[in-house]
């Protein structure tokens, strides 16, 4: 028997989705630079990703994840496709820099995945990058 209850992270308008987000003692600007640079970028894409990201760029990393820049708001927002590897689901990844009074959120939201299994594994990748970034910062 269902409830008639949606699972944790499937919605109506973007499929399987996650956020994870976490606040750095850094100014938006600040936050928006180490993204978007190494190490910060190695952390979350490549250790040799050297792009602009800015509209229409891509990115495959030796992995094979591939990134396509589908819009910039500097300093505030990035939308992107995100395919892990070619024939696979891809999904759009938004990365956002929120002012919160002295400090900064960085957060990940990911959508479009494939189900609730790459819900889970996108979801603790992008805690462990959050992780790893507080470590640097």
């Amino acid at each position: 028997m269902t409830s008639g209850k949606k699972p944790v992270g499937l919605t109506t308008s973007q499929g399987w989705e996650t956020g994870i987000r976490r606040t750095f003692a850094i100014t938006p600007m600040e936050a928006w630079e180490k993204l978007f640079t190494q190490p910060i970028l190695g952390l979350w894409l490549d250790n040799n990703a050297n792009i602009p990201f800015e509209k229409g760029d891509s990115y495959t990393t030796r992995s094979g994840i591939t990134i396509h820049v589908a819009s910039v708001t500097t300093g505030k927002v990035i939308r992107m496709k995100w395919q892990q590897a070619p024939g696979t689901n891809t999904s759009t990844l938004q990365i956002r820099v929120i002012p919160a009074k002295e400090k900064t959120v960085i957060a990940f939201h990911h959508e479009w995945l494939k189900d609730g299994e790459e819900r889970l594994k996108m979801n603790d990748y992008w805690k462990k990058v959050l992780d790893k970034i507080s470590e640097i910062i």
